[in-house]
């Protein structure tokens, strides 16, 4: 309507006044700047571009997705410039509505989903397109980690069954070795002795292997966190005090540096105990003997850091994203589960677990929890009552 009613202006142009032709003019710029403001508070982008994918206009969230400088001019800047990894330039010349997703890295890391549609340009010659993003990382990230979620619960499931299995048969095996032990306590001869120590060994190893099966339940079962103010240098301790003796065998050398101003921090004793654990375990699996192991310890930005540094063979950049998923591991006889139960602890503690490894170099593993609980201050009754009043 709007093109149509100013078709009629420039049709009758040399028979309106000046007057009355500003006044349409004015009008039209007024409606134009309406409907750019309105344009650009849309958070899904915006953008038009030809047949060869160069910007002709966009609105405020396509610049920002595009990462467009500010001095960007239309008809210089190119689709195939800013996102790469589609052919746009095919896209375009089919002059068909396509989708699909592309991952971007600048300015942040982004997953967007785009819709691509021909338009027909009045007063322009060839077609144009117009192009619609939305950002979906966020949904992404909620769905990889309902998945995960979903993941470690049946897995909770199957590991409970399989603890149950194992620990009947270790019971009943506990159970006859106490009796044979009984049974061998009126005899004196040397194989008899033999015997005994044979026993004592077994049993050794049944209360080891049900301890295991304790802590391994423990650790997978979501537990609710009971937060107590803890010393990560303590805390720690307590971690690396299982691992000291495979430590000293394998002669590898474990250097700790805890900031002097690191204080105390609200976290989960037990399961933080059982995070730095699994995170010095896969450093020790993966350095040599007489190797070494750096643990660092600091405050950094409201968070409490746990740094792990090993120097050992590094992990394949293709392999980085797949950690943490159950049973996918980089280690002969490995299981897949230690990492994966560190990335819950750290997001039951509104922390995050940050992996980086160059082959050949070693890797860094980084847990991060917060310093300070968030609270929530609730008004009380007669102070919500009095605000009511005010407004």
């Amino acid at each position: 309507m709007r093109s149509s009613f100013l078709e009629k202006v420039i049709e009758r142009a040399n028979r309106v006044t000046p007057e009355a032709l500003q006044t349409q003019l004015t009008r039209l710029a007024e409606d134009k700047g309406f409907l750019e403001t309105i344009f650009n508070t849309l958070q899904e982008g915006v953008a038009v571009v030809d047949d060869e994918g160069k910007l002709t206009y966009w609105n405020r969230a396509a610049g920002h997705l595009l990462a467009l400088p500010d001095n960007a001019e239309a008809g210089g800047w190119s689709l195939q410039r800013s996102l790469r990894g589609v052919d746009w330039i095919a896209l375009l010349q089919n002059h068909q509505v396509s989708s699909g997703s592309l991952e971007v890295d600048y300015p942040e890391a982004r997953v967007l989903d785009y819709y691509l549609v021909p338009l027909q340009i009045g007063g322009r010659d060839g077609i144009f397109h117009a192009v619609i993003f939305h950002d979906v990382t966020k949904s992404r990230a909620e769905t990889k980690q309902a998945l995960e979620t979903g993941q470690l619960e049946a897995l909770t499931l199957l590991a409970a069954g399989v603890a149950h299995e194992i620990g009947n048969p270790l019971n009943s095996l506990h159970l006859h070795l106490q009796i044979m032990e009984k049974d061998l306590k009126g005899l004196k001869d040397s194989t008899a002795e033999k015997i005994k120590e044979s026993l004592h060994v077994c049993q050794q190893e049944i209360r080891r292997l049900d301890g295991l099966i304790t802590q391994f339940l423990r650790a997978m079962r979501p537990q609710p966190l009971q937060k107590t103010v803890e010393d990560p240098a303590k805390v720690l301790a307590e971690a690396l005090e299982p691992l000291r003796v495979e430590l000293e065998d394998r002669a590898i050398f474990l250097e700790k540096v805890v900031a002097k101003d690191v204080g105390t921090v609200p976290m989960d004793r037990e399961q933080m105990k059982q995070a730095i654990y699994n995170i010095l375990r896969n450093a020790m699996q993966a350095s040599p003997e007489k190797g070494m192991i750096c643990f660092t310890v600091k405050r950094e930005s409201g968070f409490l850091v746990w740094a792990c540094q090993d120097y050992g063979p590094g992990i394949q950049a293709d392999d980085l994203p797949h950690l943490g998923k159950p049973f996918f591991t980089t280690r002969h006889g490995g299981t897949g589960l230690g990492l994966m139960i560190v990335q819950r602890i750290a997001r039951e503690h509104g922390g995050s677990l940050q992996l980086e490894s160059s082959v050949g170099k070693g890797t860094v593993v980084t847990l991060r929890i917060p310093l300070h609980e968030r609270r929530v201050h609730l008004l009380e009754e007669g102070v919500i009552e009095e605000r009511e009043k005010v407004l």
